[in-house]
């Protein structure tokens, strides 16, 4: 995904650069709301379903954060395949150590680590956005 975010941030650079803060704030904002919103409704059960059609689907719906991501390293010329790859390793990585930890306290704190989350979410999209309109 931040492949393909990349080469689409290529094509949209010059149109997207002069409103990339507010454009990343609305997202930020908006999804960190959404988790918090969340927060507060009731657990449905988990459906355990693995079939392929269904995981593919969560695999780009978990995902397309990592599209705009793509989209950023255009605009910054970044190296779109070392990141890539490293991207790849450490979502590994952190998504084998969330599974275990999700195991252990998920039922616990799950409300709490939304709402958090949520709030943390939209403070990086206000301050993207103030440093954007160069008041930091």
């Amino acid at each position: 995904m931040p492949t393909a975010g990349y080469y689409l941030g290529t094509f949209f650079t010059d149109i997207i650069t002069s409103y990339n803060y507010w454009i990343a704030f609305v997202l930020l904002t908006l999804i960190g709301a959404n988790m918090i919103k969340e927060s507060f409704e009731e657990e449905d059960c988990p459906d355990a379903n693995m079939a392929v059609p269904a995981m593919f689907a969560l695999a780009v719906a978990t995902s397309i954060d990592a599209l705009a991501v793509g989209v950023t390293f255009a605009f910054m010329n970044v190296s779109i395949i070392p990141a890539a790859l490293s991207i790849g390793c450490v979502t590994f990585a952190c998504s084998a150590v969330g599974v275990k930890a999700g195991s252990l306290f998920g039922l616990k704190y799950k409300s709490k680590a939304e709402r958090v989350g949520g709030a943390v979410l939209i403070l990086i999209g206000l301050k993207i956005l103030l440093e954007g309109l160069q008041i930091l």
